[in-house]
């Protein structure tokens, strides 16, 4: 019999196809990952993962399982809730994911707030990597409600997403290698940039979000170099500035989930701070989304998080 944490482990791995961003996913080491795996594979007399240095592919056993083994998990978390729900918001379970670039102390309280506003509501939480909710779209969401950097109320998208209040505001920074001729300054400004050339890369995202994201002209009237790259976690984006000369528009949170030998993150002038709301999708859990979202807000007034950006 498989432990749920053993079924957890295996479907990570098989749909994100990387031992580390399973980790990262879970909050687990990488090392207990392919322990865990290698626990199924054990237990199953079957190899379920072509491994090499560079990929990682199911074999055709592997993708049997995936699919019964996934059916039957989203059916275990469906059950769970219909039990726990009350039907209304006086109970129920919320699932809510948290970009893991977001400063601390975010998921902590706004998980508190919301479960003492709501003392018979229960959020399971779950930490994610930005960009995400843009593969989700159209598709069925591993959460009821995605906590995000989001620089706009409204996302030119189908079906429609629902994008709640402002909850805070965090400084925008540069990331650069360490050999790069900015990364000794106390501060850059993002003229700088667009003078010297610099190119700015950003993951593979929408393009009305990417040119919010890193925009292409400065307040200056400047171009900026951009360069999109296949970069949809931090730890690709952080290898390809550590490797090279680009340079990588984040937030000055970014250090407090990830450190890496080689780059540097110097606060950047000249930008606005990037916002951060609560995004959700249409379904049986919405209006929970909602009251999460409108809870949050609350909270972020209250413990003024909007008086001034995080720096």
């Amino acid at each position: 019999m498989l432990e749920m944490r053993e079924i957890e482990a295996f479907l990570a791995v098989a749909e994100e196809l990387h031992f580390g961003r399973a980790a990262d996913r879970l909050r687990l080491s990488t090392s207990r990952v392919s322990n865990l795996v290698r626990t199924v594979e054990r237990r199953a007399g079957a190899r379920f993962f072509e491994r090499s240095s560079r990929v990682v592919r199911l074999t055709p056993q592997g993708a049997q399982l995936y699919a019964g083994l996934r059916a039957a998990y989203i059916q275990i978390e469906r059950t769970l809730e219909d039990v726990r729900r009350t039907g209304s918001l006086g109970g129920g379970v919320l699932r809510a994911g948290f970009s893991t670039t977001l400063p601390e102390k975010l998921r902590a309280e706004l998980i508190d707030a919301f479960e003492s506003r709501y003392p018979d509501c229960r959020v399971v939480a779950s930490g994610m990597p930005t960009t995400d909710l843009f593969r989700w779209l159209g598709k069925e969401w591993p959460v009821d409600v995605f906590v995000t950097w989001m620089p706009t109320d409204s996302a030119p998208v189908e079906p429609p997403l629902h994008i709640g209040q402002v909850i805070h505001r965090v400084s925008r920074a540069v990331m650069l290698g360490a050999g790069h001729p900015l990364a000794g300054r106390d501060t850059i400004d993002v003229e700088e940039l667009a003078e010297r050339g610099c190119p700015v890369i950003y993951p593979e995202l929408p393009l009305w979000f990417g040119e919010l994201w890193a925009p292409a002209t400065t307040p200056g009237g400047n171009q900026v170099p951009l360069r999109r790259l296949p970069a949809s976690y931090v730890e690709d984006v952080l290898r390809l500035v550590a490797e090279g000369t680009l340079a990588h528009l984040t937030f000055a949170s970014l250090l407090d989930a990830y450190d890496r030998p080689g780059v540097v993150v110097a606060p950047l002038t000249g930008l606005p701070p990037m916002p951060v709301r609560a995004v959700w999708a249409a379904g049986p859990q919405e209006q929970l989304a909602e009251a999460f979202a409108d809870c949050a807000a609350d909270h972020a007034t209250d413990a003024g998080w909007l008086t001034e950006p995080v720096h």
